[in-house]
């Protein structure tokens, strides 16, 4: 074997090179999520203060009523460690300014490059495959929310988590085919965020996160802590799992390009828009679909 054949082979493909550099590019980005939400949580917390006394004081009523009222077998229904947090409160948004600085550029982001690629997924790839690859991505989300209706006090619906799981990876075909649906086990999305608020942490200010959207000071502190446990990133070789993070960026997005061209709405405002809906979404979610008034 001559000199240059070995140079040849020592020498890191593109994948590799890509590999690398990504590598310390995500931790960097989890580093800056991090820190930047602890410095907004920092310099938020005096002025909120009042708000936290006045919603440590509606939960303390909340835990009293529910512990009045609450018989048997109603440990999933009662509200008796979730944060009294009204919708008034969630939309105050101290931050906007920097919000909607943050809004712009992933707005920019999204023009160029996010949503093209998106409108030609649709475009390209037929229904049926498409619709596939979301409940793979389904799938996966079922054992999230297996883990965090657990955490949550939640057994009956884990139990539906852990069998549309079983039932859609088996005869599914790994979660292409959604046959969990059809035999009426329905998927109810739970995650790290949702555990924190029904533990009682209060969510902080609305924050837009650069590259990853909406959220909270909560919502974003626990995707933080999340993301090295998430399934699809225990998914190896390394060149499959990026594949698949890429392509439920782009399918979601597609998704809600779909969405926005059947329902024809004309948004004024497209940050207030995306804030309210975000956060009308979530508090819903934590309230399993029926938040107090």
């Amino acid at each position: 074997m001559n000199k240059s054949s070995c140079i040849a082979k020592l020498k890191p493909s593109p994948l590799d090179r890509l590999r690398a550099l990504l590598k310390p590019l995500c931790m960097r980005m989890r580093l800056l999520v991090f820190v930047f939400c602890s410095s907004v949580a920092w310099h938020v917390s005096a002025s909120a203060q009042p708000v936290q006394d006045a919603l440590e004081k509606s939960q303390n009523m909340l835990i009293e009523v529910a512990v009045n009222n609450a018989g048997p077998g109603s440990l999933e229904k009662a509200a008796w460690i979730r944060p009294a947090e009204s919708a008034a409160v969630l939309a105050s948004d101290p931050l906007e300014s920097i919000n909607r600085a943050v809004f712009g550029f992933n707005d920019q982001l999204d023009r160029r490059f996010v949503k093209p690629i998106a409108s030609a997924y649709l475009n390209t790839v037929p229904r049926p495959l498409r619709e596939g690859f979301g409940n793979m991505l389904l799938n996966l989300d079922d054992l999230v929310s297996l883990v965090n209706q657990l955490l949550q006090g939640k057994p009956s619906k884990a139990a539906v988590s852990l069998a549309r799981f079983i039932v859609n990876s088996s005869i599914g075909i790994v979660g292409f085919f959604d046959v969990a649906t059809e035999s009426g086990l329905y998927h109810e999305t739970e995650d790290l965020g949702q555990t924190f608020a029904v533990w009682g942490m209060p969510s902080g200010p609305y924050l837009v996160l650069p590259l990853l959207g909406p959220s909270t000071v909560r919502d974003a502190s626990a995707r933080v802590l999340f993301q090295p446990f998430s399934p699809i990133r225990q998914i190896n070789p390394s060149q499959t799992r990026y594949v698949l993070i890429a392509g439920s960026v782009v399918s979601g997005r597609a998704e809600l390009l779909e969405a926005s061209q059947s329902s024809g709405l004309l948004m004024i405002d497209r940050y207030l828009f995306a804030r309210d809906a975000f956060l009308q979404r979530r508090r819903s979610l934590i309230f399993d679909g029926d938040p107090p008034e």
